[in-house]
């Protein structure tokens, strides 16, 4: 009997430990479904001055996969960029502390038409109502876009689930 209840103990142990563990890392708010990304470019700045241009909505699908190394949110835009269609559709962001973040080169377009390689930042934080507000930073080294040379853009989003 003093067998049983010994294993009893350190099955009731190690499964109270597992679940002590698990409570220490912060659950993400999952991004599934569709939303529309709402670009508020009239806020955009250029090294901190103002950089603005029409706002703009695009459409995205995203899922969310969760594993022992945490978990990734996959950004799916749903519609090519007739300004820029060289840019990536699928951008994966994962969970740190209290936000979904994202960092890669990205095809910057330029006001000229042309391209740069830019280091892409992103940043989501969950409103608490189905919703996420972001910034998004691109990073364009030497020599830059033409206009403006090397620097480094800053862009609001807000994500708003439309299903």
């Amino acid at each position: 009997m003093r067998r049983y209840s010994v294993l009893a103990l350190a099955v009731v142990t190690a499964l109270g430990g597992a679940a002590v563990a698990h409570a220490d890392r912060p659950e993400p708010v999952p991004l599934y479904g569709t939303y529309d990304t709402y670009l508020d470019h009239s806020r955009q700045t250029f090294e901190g001055r103002p950089d603005a241009s029409e706002p703009s909505t695009q459409a995205a699908s995203f899922t969310t996969t969760c594993g022992a190394q945490g978990c990734v949110a996959h950004w799916l835009r749903l519609a090519e960029l007739a300004d820029n269609p060289d840019a990536p559709a699928l951008f994966d962001y994962r969970w740190n502390d209290d936000r979904w973040e994202s960092a890669s080169d990205y095809p910057f377009h330029c006001s000229d038409g042309g391209a740069v390689i830019a280091a892409r930042s992103d940043f989501l934080i969950p409103n608490g109502d189905g919703s996420f507000s972001g910034e998004r930073t691109f990073t364009v080294g030497e020599p830059g876009c033409p206009d403006d040379g090397p620097g480094t853009y800053w862009l609001p989003f807000t994500l708003t689930p439309t299903g």
